[in-house]
Formats: structure tokens, sequence, C-alpha cells
């Protein structure tokens, strides 16, 4: 029992040595977090309920939003590295400054096809600030971390990234939404996301970019500066090691959906499936609350454990969490202590979300560590923005399929035909969820049938570290 407890505190001693960059990165990382898990936990509300889209519109716009970011992030990964780290933390935050704002006032001013028009704009905004955000965060992380503290200073990101989503779901959606009623509530979280962002621009400021944690990770002078973006660019896409990264990303899209479902799907189908004034952030907050408990618990076990294996049973885990909604619900009507529909319907869905929650802390917060690694450390926020592709792909693919599916399968006033027990199971919500699971198990196939390419690649690059080491 000492031992482990000693073993557990040297993971986390190593952070005494990192920086005050190291902090602020993850103080604009938590208030980000904030601002971005509280708007998404809402957004599919917010559009029809205070702008006026249809569900498609809806759920066909939150993935616009998505499908931009993948759009604009090829590109954005480059110029962070061409003009570095503060730079590219001033352009993205100020473009989340104006359009959280546009996006929380707009409703207040405007009607109709003008705020339509208008909150399409700000959304395109939006997704073009986010861009900016998701590479140049991992990027500081690693530049304000050592070769030694590095894995544990990625945990720590992933863990206040999901304190931030905890805090994001129960204080900020719920308690807007309970103290100012629906529609306000919306409003006011949005305008929260426009002081968290402020709060980021602050924590900018203090940063000095050529604080560098480790020597090997600093910039010669004027590199940064000496080729162009586009250079960048393609200098990554010629790299086969980078090819075959990607793959690997891409293998994982159809269980990443899962991780989508939270703020594309499970709003519409709680409060239709349940009662309009379900609490969505409670909801939300216990996957995080998971993760953060079991980052703190595990990170000593789950550090000693084969990467590829983690990630393959992680996704496993996380397919197989969306069987609890897919089968028929007669058959959780008959798991004794559950007695009515209500019970069977919040039985499936916390079931689900613990389930999906141990998936996700196997494997998730190894991608961010494993891809800045592997990166070179001039090209670390094009490497890292590509790394977030797999999420940025699945949430358009399912912004634009979860309309039409929510439409069919959990549409507004389906609960009084499950109720009357006259819906057969192809028409019922269980349906949609067990189309779902099919593409989400897809993710661990298709990966453990390129097993050989992924680690054949993965050998190559511990060899080349290897020779770079006995050579030094």
């Amino acid at each position: 029992m000492l031992a482990a407890a000693k073993n557990y505190f040297s993971e986390f001693k190593v952070l005494r040595t990192v920086t005050k960059e190291f902090w602020l990165t993850n103080a604009i990382i938590f208030f980000d977090s904030l601002a971005y898990f509280s708007m998404m936990n809402v957004l599919t509300l917010y559009l029809t309920s205070n702008c006026g889209f249809s569900d498609v519109e809806s759920g066909a716009w939150t993935g616009i939003f998505s499908l931009y970011i993948t759009a604009f992030i090829f590109a954005v990964g480059s110029i962070c590295d061409s003009i570095g780290v503060k730079r590219s933390f001033y352009i993205g935050i100020v473009m989340l400054i104006g359009s959280r704002l546009g996006l929380g006032i707009a409703p207040v001013f405007l009607k109709g096809d003008i705020l339509q028009y208008t909150v399409k704009g700000m959304i395109i905004l939006l997704a073009l600030g986010s861009a900016f955000m998701t590479p140049v965060t991992t990027t500081s992380l690693r530049r304000f971390t050592t070769k030694e503290n590095r894995s544990t200073g990625f945990n720590v990101y992933y863990l206040i990234m999901n304190v931030a989503a905890i805090f994001a779901g129960f204080a900020v959606t719920d308690g807007f939404r309970n103290s100012l009623g629906d529609l306000k509530g919306n409003l006011g979280i949005l305008d929260f996301g426009f002081l968290m962002s402020v709060c980021c621009f602050v924590c900018v400021y203090f940063i000095n970019e050529h604080k560098v944690a480790d020597e090997d990770e600093r910039m010669p002078h004027g590199d940064d500066k000496s080729r162009r973006p586009i250079q960048i660019f393609m200098e990554v896409w010629k790299e086969s090691a980078f090819r075959k990264l990607v793959l690997f990303l891409a293998l994982t899209i159809g269980v990443r959906l899962v991780f989508t479902h939270q703020f594309l799907v499970m709003p519409k189908y709680y409060t239709r499936m349940l009662t309009a004034d379900f609490d969505l952030g409670l909801a939300n907050s216990i996957n995080p609350f998971i993760i953060v408990v079991g980052l703190i618990v595990l990170i000593p076990i789950i550090n000693k454990y084969n990467t590829f294996k983690l990630i393959v049973v992680g996704m496993t885990i996380s397919a197989l969490s969306l069987l609890f909604m897919a089968v028929p619900i007669n058959w959780i009507l008959a798991i004794p202590g559950i007695h009515n529909l209500d019970q069977a319907y919040l039985f499936v869905i916390y079931a689900q979300i613990i389930v999906f929650a141990f998936g996700e802390l196997l494997f998730s917060p190894r991608f961010t560590e494993y891809i800045s690694v592997v990166a070179p450390k001039d090209k670390v926020a094009s490497y890292m923005a590509l790394s977030a592709l797999p999420m940025f792909i699945a949430k358009p693919v399912n912004g634009f399929i979860s309309g039409m599916l929510i439409s069919s399968y959990s549409y507004d006033g389906i609960r009084a035909k499950v109720d009357t027990g006259n819906i057969a199971y192809e028409q019922s919500p269980e349906y949609m969820w067990m189309i779902y699971f099919l593409l989400a198990a897809l993710s661990p196939l298709a990966v453990l049938g390129m097993k050989n390419i992924l680690n054949s690649a993965r050998e190559a690059k511990k060899a080349e570290e290897k020779l770079a080491t006995v050579q030094a």
C-alpha cells in the first residue's frame, strides 16, 4: 500500500519543475473549456428555440460548425508553427470573443432571416477561432514541459479540461437555465462564454513563449518565421510517418461519433423521452466526473500498459456502451426494480454514460500526448491540428445525420407513442441507437484489422529515436 502511494505521488511530483507558462496554458484550457462545453450542451436547443431553426437545420449547423473547424484546422496548424504560440493564441481568442458575444446578443435584437444569417456567420467565425485553439494549446503544453514531466503534464491537461466540463454542466448549463429559464438561459450561457474568452486573453498576456522548459524544444532564432505556412504544410504531408498517423486517426472516427452524441443527440433525446426540464447539465457532468476521478486514481496504473492495447480496449468499451440504449425498452422493463418507462429510460441513459466514461478514460488521454511526442519540434502545431480530426470529422458527419435520425426516431411527441406500446422497434428511438452502435463498432474492428501496419509505424519511430540516442 505504501509503495503504491509513493508511486502515485511521484507521478505528480515532477510538476514542481514546470514553469508558470504551463499553468497559464492550463488556465486558458480551463476557461475555454467552460465556454465550449456549456455552449455545446445547449447549441442545438439554442438554434431551435432561440433562432427558429428546425431539427434538421439545427443538427446540420452544429455539424457545419465542426466541418468548418476541420476545414480551417488544416491551414491553422501550419500558421501556428510559423507565427508562434502567443500570436496564435491572440488571433484565436479575439475571434472567440467576437463570435460568442454575437451569438449571445443576436436573438435579443434580431428576428427572422436576419437573425439566422447572423447566427450562421457567427458560427463560422467561432469555428475559425476554435480551429486556432486546438493545435496551439497542445503545442504550448509540449513547449512548456520536459521529457520527464510531459506525460504527467498531458494527463493534467486532460484532467483540467474535464473538471471544466463538470462545472460547465451542472453549474453553468443548469445554473443559467434553471435561474433564467430555457430561452434566456441559453443566451446567458453564450454571454458567459464571452467572459471566459476575455479571461483567456488576459492569461495569454502573461505568457513568455521564449521561456521553454526544455532547451531541446527551443526554436532557432528566426526559424519560426523563415518558412511560410504553406511550405510547412506541404512538408508535413510528404512525411510517411504523418500519413500513417492520419490513417490511424481515421480508423477511430466511428467510435468518436459516440463523443458527439452528448451534444448533438442527447439534449433532444433526454427532453423528449423524459421531461422538457430534464437536468442536461447534471447528466453531462457525470462523464467528466468519472474521467477526473479515474485519472487521479488510475494514472500510475494506466501509464504501465501498452498504448495500442489501451486504445483498442477503450474504443470497444465506448462502442458497447450504446447497446444499453439500443436494446428494446421492454427488455429494460423486465429488470427487477424498474417499474415504469421513466425509470427504464433513466437506467439506460445513466448506464450508457458511465460505461462510456470508462472507455474514454482508457484511450483518450493517450492520443494527445502520443501525437505531440512523435511530431518534430518545428511542426508540432501541424501534427496536433490533425490529431483532432477524428472528433472534428465525426461531428459534422453526426451533425448532418443526427437531425434526420432525430426527426425520424426521436421527434417531438414520440414518447406518447411509446407509452401506448404501439410502436415497432424499427420506428423506435432504440433503433436509432442501434444504427449508432454499428457505426461505432467499426473503429475497434478496423484498428485491429490494420494492427500490423500501425504497429510497424510505431516500431519504426521507436527505432529512429533509439538510433538518435545512440548517435548523441
